[in-house]
This record gives structure tokens, C-alpha cells and sequence, in this order.
């Protein structure tokens, strides 16, 4: 899914990615709160948090694209997800199977994901994708093709 992802910012510009349309959220905040989120699924596995805490001020759930005061280039948004992806898919092979088991520490998923096992292969995989569609849907509104489409 972050190789989708990619392919839907390639040939976006700096300026592009905040671009806000409507109520849909900038391709620019969407890389933030992939990065902050999966971030913060790292140090809900006991591992070292890599960002600064200003980009999870600005970027967790509950947040909103218009309170954002920082700015980042597309690169430097896509490598931040390269790097804690990368960092996020070696964690998550390594952790014992009854962590795995544990209740989802996520008060707002826990209904539906009720274990760190179902939490975390959200985050992997389902988490991505309904954030690629919202960039999808944004480059439909400015008129570009869709990534399936080229």
C-alpha cells in the first residue's frame, strides 16, 4: 500500500500537497498523520518514537489540517513514512506471539480491532489504504489521474 501511496504523490509538486479542496484533507497532511500514527504504533510496541513530537501534535487522529504550522517538503514527508514503515514492519515480525494477543490499546478501534494483532495489521495495511483513497479522491477534484489509471 505505501508503494500506492507513493505512486499517487509522485508527481505531485511542494505546493500541491497543501493544496486543501473543499473539506477533503491535503495529500500533505494525509503523509503526516500515515507517519505520526505509525510512529505512535512503534512506541505502543516498546520501541523508540522517531519523529518529533510536533509532527504528532499536528498529525494524530483528532487533529485538523488547518491547525497545522508546520511545513515539510513531499520528500521529506515520504521519507518519514519509508523510514518508520520500515522500522514499524520489523518490529511487528519480531514481537512474541502474547503480545500479539494482548488487548488493542486504541480506545477508538478496540470494538472493532480488539487485539494489538488486529490494531496493528490495521495500521499496516487498512490505515494506508483509506488514506491512498482520500489522495485518490483529492486528485479526482484537481482533475489528475488516479493511480490505477496510469
Amino acid at each position: 500500500m505505501l508503494t500506492f501511496t507513493q505512486s499517487l504523490i509522485e508527481d505531485l509538486s511542494d505546493e500541491q500537497v497543501y493544496m486543501r479542496i473543499s473539506t477533503t484533507n491535503p495529500p500533505q497532511w494525509i503523509l503526516g498523520h500515515l507517519a505520526a500514527e505509525a510512529d505512535k504504533a512503534l512506541t505502543t510496541l516498546g520501541e523508540r518514537q522517531i519523529l518529533p513530537d510536533d509532527w504528532h501534535s499536528a498529525y494524530l487522529q483528532g487533529s485538523s489540517p488547518d491547525a497545522v504550522q508546520m511545513r515539510h517538503t513531499k520528500h521529506e514527508l515520504w521519507q518519514a513514512n519509508e523510514i518508520i514503515y520500515a522500522v514499524l514492519r520489523t518490529a511487528a515480525l519480531v514481537l512474541p506471539t502474547e503480545r500479539l494477543q494482548e488487548p488493542s490499546h486504541s480506545d477508538f478501534l478496540r470494538e472493532h480491532l480488539p487485539t494489538r494483532a488486529d490494531w496493528l495489521g490495521h495500521i499496516l495495511t487498512t490505515h494506508v489504504a483509506m488514506h491512498a483513497g482520500q489522495i485518490q479522491y483529492w486528485r479526482r477534484l484537481q482533475g489528475l489521474e488516479r493511480g490505477f489509471e496510469r
